[in-house]
């Protein structure tokens, strides 16, 4: 009998954005990937950069990931 196990067992979420304002009009979005037990890889990317928050709060929303969760230091 042969067994196949996944690696990604159920794993909806697989990153959060983090929304940094710079400057005046500099806002920059990092992405950091959540790692296969749950908890947040330490290494993270800028991927977006928007003039206003409304900028990158639209992008954001736009994208096709099914759930995104968005850390603030609000």
């Amino acid at each position: 009998m042969t067994a196949m196990t996944s690696l990604r067992h159920f794993q909806p979420v697989r990153y959060v954005h983090k929304i940094v304002e710079q400057t005046a009009n500099s806002w920059w979005v990092y992405r950091q990937p959540i790692g296969h037990n749950g908890s947040l890889n330490a290494m993270s990317r800028v991927v977006f950069f928007g003039r206003s928050q409304a900028d990158v709060e639209s992008w954001i929303n736009n994208q096709t990931e099914e759930a995104v969760f968005v850390l603030s230091d609000n």
